[in-house]
């Protein structure tokens, strides 16, 4: 008698670990790190006589850009048209679920103006 309440105590902790198994596996979704593009929006701000930009996701700061990003050194964005361009391609790749890295072709095909050192 002892061994088969062992056996169906053993045979529920099991049914119950593979319960707990596909619940997280499958039937949480609220981790999901897809972005909809409606909840970012962008602000480009004038600072110290460059341009800087601000990715907010719901209302929120996400991300803060002071340099330009890929490029050797502390260098500002020289217009507030080239912070706007690189901010929006974040955004569009945030959408994507891309990671939001700058590279140097990026600033040079979308002709931002930086020193090349």
């Amino acid at each position: 008698m002892k061994k088969i309440y062992n056996y169906k105590t053993v045979l529920l902790g099991i049914i119950i670990l593979i319960m707990v198994f596909f619940y997280f596996q499958f039937g949480s979704k609220e981790t999901n790190t897809s972005y909809d593009n409606n909840s970012f929006s962008l602000q480009v701000i004038e600072q110290d006589s460059s341009w800087i930009y601000e990715v907010y996701n719901e209302g929120s700061l996400f991300i803060r850009q002071e340099y330009i990003p890929a490029v050797k050194g502390r260098q500002g964005f020289t217009s507030k048209e080239d912070a706007e361009k690189i901010g929006n391609l974040v955004i569009r790749k945030l959408s994507e679920d891309k990671m939001p890295v700058i590279s140097i072709m990026d600033l040079n095909a979308y002709a931002i103006s930086y020193k090349k050192n």
